[in-house]
């Protein structure tokens, strides 16, 4: 018969913990407000519509440009500049250390210093994501995560701290052989685990932005100062983002076991029998393995003065009020996953060979690495830091387990902040709705506008169809006075010239443009038989009215 066994597993993460999305924020999906330490991150086309046409185009312009490094960080700069605006379509905010918030107000739209041949490097602030469930946007501990931090405990089970290597045995040969069974045969294709999704408080943060930096597990002194190790020579770090520490069981998932038995069938196609593990032998392995590694690297940390001690004391008091407790029942266990979860969370205690790099492309094989790698406020940090990846795992519970001392301070920051997203998100909707009413009044002054212009080429083409009909020395006038130069000339002047040019009429015509020039020169008032001045041979109006009825007079 196949046994399914299903049980309930809640999550707590004892320290930050990064498992990477293949994702990152970048400036041109995210904000920070540095006054709060608070990340926002918006998609594209969210940024994009809470944007004003002028602004989508001095967008489209900058991005429309070469694509270098003066594009990218005029590209920071421009969403740098628009984040109040940016707050009010973004996700909810996420803590950031003082550090992060630091680094990107002093480097958001600026180049780093230059490194060899004067080479610029651009500031690109990507922060690495951990992984999230698309649909929500909320942080998630990915059940492949899970069984494999799992079954490393249970290779250690296996392996019973021999220190047994068979030369030339690679790691997949090694797990075939302790598991005793390969493919079909793998113990752990009975166990599966599904990916556990964050359930907490709508009032706390689920995540935060830390430095990942690099310090050496012993101190080396030379004439007297601290060697540093080769990362923080470099000043070498990452920007993570990584679940927050709380003490409330706030991710929930499931695992479910098959215990083959009594089947009539080749035993050869089958797991062994004595490693079909129930839930309780695998907490068992786990707190064997992972629970000693906790207890030695924080003393051993403590030792080098690096961890924070709030941490530690939040440690210790968990043991002391039940955790110690409810691990030698076997209902809750100890893991390490994600990013930075150091060499000997990963390897088996015995067989531990671990590649260390030298100078250059020299590498050693040593039993333990030579450095960790700790979640830091900032890059500079050399004390009051956490380790990565430590998470509790509490089996079937019978409900959630509730925070006994629930952290105000945090709370309080998460309220804050959705405040004030909350009320930028009001003056967006406010500001959007103007822009809509402005846009309505655009396109309703440009229908008017198409209308008239509509109008305006009925009445110009029915005008053609009049002129159309006149005969050819009446076309022949509107035509000059239409097509004249001199925009200031007078009409009158126009056609004169034309008579006094125009060999092409006849005597009948131009005594027709000659009696159009009299009407419009009288329509003028330019039209003088007599002269009032002095002067009559300097009286323009009445010399050209002279003129004029001469030419008519001799036609």
């Amino acid at each position: 018969m196949t046994f399914l066994s299903h049980h309930t597993l809640r999550f707590t993460p004892l320290s930050p913990v990064h498992i990477g999305a293949d994702e990152s924020y970048e400036p041109g999906n995210y904000v920070i407000d540095d006054s709060e330490n608070a990340l926002y991150s918006f998609d594209s086309q969210a940024a994009i519509n809470s944007l004003e046409e002028s602004d989508r185009q001095q967008l489209l312009r900058i991005v429309s440009g070469k694509p270098d490094q003066k594009m990218l960080t005029d590209v920071q700069a421009f969403f740098n500049k628009r984040r109040e605006l940016l707050i009010g379509s973004a996700h909810l905010p996420i803590l950031t250390a003082d550090g992060i918030a630091e680094l990107y107000r002093k480097r958001i739209g600026q180049t780093a210093q230059h490194e060899g041949q004067g080479r610029r490097v651009i500031n690109k602030l990507e922060i690495e994501r951990t992984a999230y469930n698309p649909a929500n946007n909320q942080p998630i501990l990915p059940g492949s995560s899970i069984k494999g931090a799992i079954r490393t405990a249970l290779l250690d089970n296996e392996n019973n701290n021999s220190q047994t290597a068979f030369k030339g045995e690679k790691n997949q040969k090694m797990q075939e052989r302790l598991f005793e069974g390969k493919f079909a045969t793998d113990p752990m294709r009975l166990i599966s685990i599904g990916d556990a999704f964050w359930q907490g408080d709508a009032q706390m943060p689920d995540r935060q932005i830390v430095f990942a930096v690099n310090r050496k597990r012993e101190q080396v002194l030379k004439d007297g100062k601290e060697i540093l190790s080769q990362a923080e020579r470099s000043n070498l770090y990452q920007l993570l983002e990584s679940l927050i520490v709380t003490d409330a069981a706030d991710f929930k998932g499931s695992l479910q076991i098959q215990r083959m038995q009594d089947l009539r069938q080749d035993d050869r196609k089958m797991p062994k029998a004595d490693k079909q593990w129930q839930i309780k032998e695998i907490a068992e392995a786990c707190n064997r393995f992972y629970f000693p590694l906790l207890r030695q690297e924080i003393e051993q940390m403590q030792f080098r003065n690096l961890l924070c001690h709030s941490w530690i004391d939040q440690i210790e008091n968990r043991l002391e009020q039940g955790l110690l407790k409810r691990m030698e029942k076997r209902e809750a266990f100890l893991l390490r996953v994600g990013r930075h979860s150091g060499a000997e969370g990963l390897t088996l205690n015995g067989v531990r060979k671990i590649k260390i790099k030298g100078k250059g492309r020299e590498f050693t094989t040593e039993n333990k690495p030579k450095t960790w790698w700790l979640a830091a406020s900032n890059e500079k940090q050399t004390a009051a830091m956490q380790p990565f990846g430590w998470i509790l795992v509490d089996i079937d519970p019978p409900e959630k387990i509730v925070s006994t001392a629930a952290n105000s301070e945090l709370a309080n920051w998460y309220q804050k902040q959705q405040a004030k997203q909350n009320a930028l998100k009001d003056q967006a909707r406010q500001r959007m709705a103007l822009v809509e009413k402005r846009k309505q009044q655009a396109e309703q002054e440009a229908k008017l506008a198409q209308q008239k212009q509509a109008e305006q080429e009925r009445q110009d083409q029915l005008e053609q169809q009049r002129i159309a009909t006149l005969p050819p020395i009446e076309q022949d006038m509107i035509r000059l006075i239409k097509n004249k130069v001199d925009a200031n000339k007078k009409d009158y002047l126009v056609l004169l010239d034309a008579v006094e040019n125009h060999t092409e009429w006849s005597d009948d015509d131009k005594k027709i443009v000659l009696q159009r020039i009299k009407e419009i020169m009288q329509s003028a008032n330019d039209w003088r038989e007599t002269s009032q001045k002095k002067k009559p041979e300097k009286d323009k109006p009445y010399q050209l009215t002279l003129k004029v009825k001469a030419m008519i007079e001799g036609l």
